[in-house]
């Protein structure tokens, strides 16, 4: 009986040794990845309002949703398409097929920078003057 509970014991012991050995270095390959992987985008979700655009005074809703896509909308005009954060940057990519814009939009079209930088809780373009802000 002896013999069986040291037995046990030195298994035990080993056993831990082993799994102890193994976790750390996973810890470090996780804790290496977290610095290399993608940004968190939990502070760029949610709904942005654009300021009023210049022609026609209409403000814009951006809504980044958490399944990487995107529609912008003032209730007549709706472009769609994907998004992702790189380098403190949202960058869209419009889905153009699903595009609808409206009525007297028509004339004057509503189009999209295709890049913010995240300055807080603005989005500023790095091309055009059309400053979204978190609702």
């Amino acid at each position: 009986m002896r013999t069986l509970i040291a037995l046990l014991f030195a298994l035990t012991l080993v056993l831990t040794g082993c799994s102890q050995e193994s976790s750390e270095p996973a810890a470090q390959d996780t804790a290496s990845q977290e610095s290399d992987g993608p940004e968190d985008t939990l502070p760029v979700l949610g709904v942005w309002e654009s300021e009023p655009i210049e022609q026609s005074g209409r403000r814009l809703t951006l809504t980044l949703s958490d399944d990487n896509t995107y529609v912008a909308t003032d209730g007549c005009v709706e472009l769609p398409g994907r998004w992702d954060l790189a380098g403190g940057q949202v960058r869209l990519k419009p889905d153009r097929d699903g595009e609808v814009q409206c009525g007297a939009v028509a004339d004057t079209p509503v189009t999209l920078p295709t890049t913010f930088t995240v300055e807080g809780d603005r989005l500023v373009p790095d091309e055009g003057d059309l400053v979204f802000t978190k609702s």
